[in-house]
């Protein structure tokens, strides 16, 4: 079935990107995805894309003739360049949300070499722990510094910035959202390291074979999840292959083990 005729999945692409919309249910990187697929599936420019999808400066009457605006729906696809490894920890949220920003990953993905986008994002990541988050115009920097100086480690520049020792972990990340009823119950058992059991609990019968390394929950609203390359492509091809986006998915997955453990 094309993306257009899915009215369900083509509805939560077209709620996900509208400017102001506070409750988006795709994230960055699915868009993305839905919107190179809907490009390949139409054939259509970028500009008819952009009028399709409402994105880009609205027009006035006065100069509806010009082309309309593709610099929104370019940053969209320029994220197909991101490594996968942090892809899903973009948010459209605010610089204080345990998510990275999507501006941010746009500014990483013009880097050539994505190991260096793996080392950039573990570091705003680690640094949203720490008084001094790396920014997005920190971001901007070290890219900037980054491509004028191909030779210098991409370390070193990050650390002209902030007090870390980047290194590459191995382990791939996804950021998700549990529903406001799913998260009350999960609050509930947030005492010390009993919430990290009972989050493991959750997941536990889905993922029986140890395929999730780490569950934890981040400023009482986010689940951070760490997997390994091998299972992270084999949970993103479950979750596609059942037409779901990765935050539902997970959801229904919370939701079944609550279940379980509430009639043990």
């Amino acid at each position: 079935m094309k993306l257009i005729d899915d009215l369900d999945l083509y509805s939560d692409l077209v709620s996900s990107i509208g400017t102001g919309t506070t409750n988006r249910i795709l994230t960055p990187i699915e868009c993305s995805d839905l919107i190179m697929r809907l490009k390949e599936e139409t054939n259509e420019s970028w500009e008819k894309l952009s009028i399709r999808l409402g994105l880009g400066k609205k027009r006035k009457i006065n100069n509806l003739e010009k082309p309309p605006d593709t610099t929104q729906i370019r940053l969209f696809a320029k994220l197909q360049n991101l490594s996968r490894k942090n892809a899903y920890a973009l948010g459209f949220g605010e610089v204080t949300d345990v998510k990275i920003g999507f501006t941010i990953g746009c500014f990483v993905s013009d880097l050539p070499d994505k190991n260096d986008h793996d080392i950039l994002l573990d570091a705003v990541l680690f640094s949203k722990n720490t008084s001094k988050p790396l920014l997005k115009e920190d971001v901007k920097k070290i890219v900037l510094y980054k491509k004028k100086s191909p030779d210098i480690p991409i370390e070193k520049i990050i650390q002209k910035i902030i007090d870390y020792t980047p290194g590459v972990e191995r382990t791939y990340v996804l950021l998700i959202d549990p529903e406001k009823e799913y998260l009350d119950i999960i609050l509930k058992k947030n005492i010390g390291d009993d919430s990290k059991s009972y989050l493991q609990s959750l997941v536990e019968n889905e993922f029986k074979h140890n395929e999730i390394l780490s569950i934890k929950l981040k400023n009482n609203k986010t689940l951070q999840i760490l997997l390994n390359e091998q299972n992270f492509k084999k949970i993103e091809s479950d979750w596609k292959s059942k037409n779901l986006n990765v935050t539902k998915y997970f959801n229904q997955i919370l939701k079944r083990g609550i279940e379980n453990v509430s009639g043990k």
